[in-house]
């Protein structure tokens, strides 16, 4: 199964030069060396693996969900894998960058994920979107009132139901 992102998008949010950096051992690496980088589509594959693991275990979304989203919320997605590639591709040469960059692009990642898997956060599909909107709905209480319940039918023992529902102020 292919990467949410692919090493283009990777190229497209990172610098490369950092990323040449990180991935590969030649110091003349051309942009198309970078992108053709079999360290960099691991790395984003590994991401890929921890986004979906994360989002299937908090069971709001489903591997076709991911795999179909678009616009935004694909873009959204991507951010997301190539942050934590970037950080999968400093484990591998962690000199030839700076460790507090790289734990900010993982702690954003990271922290989108969590909100994304506890659904702080959403991706705009319309399934999601629709199961987040609480309708809350109920007897009116003209129908309690109306109702022939025990207490309705017997209200020598039990309290009306005046005095058993809350009063609005």
């Amino acid at each position: 199964m292919p990467a949410y992102a692919t090493s283009e998008d990777l190229v497209a949010r990172y610098d490369i030069d950092l990323i040449r950096d990180l991935a590969t051992d030649r110091e003349g690496a051309t942009r198309t060396d970078v992108v053709t980088e079999p360290r960099v589509e691991i790395a984003l594959g590994d991401a890929s693996g921890e986004v979906e693991t994360a989002l299937l275990a908090g069971g709001r979304y489903s591997v076709e969900q991911l795999q179909g989203l678009t616009d935004n919320s694909l873009n959204h997605l991507k951010q997301i894998v190539c942050g934590l590639a970037m950080a999968a591709l400093y484990q591998r040469r962690p000199e030839s960058a700076e460790q507090e960059y790289i734990d900010r692009i993982t702690k954003n990642s990271r922290d989108a994920i969590q909100a994304l898997r506890r659904g702080e956060n959403i991706f705009g599909l319309t399934e999601t979107v629709s199961a987040s909107v609480v309708e809350s709905t109920g007897p009116s209480a003209i129908d309690v009132r109306h109702r022939n319940d025990l207490p309705t039918r017997m209200s020598r023992y039990f309290p009306t139901t005046d005095q058993r529902l809350p009063r609005g102020r």
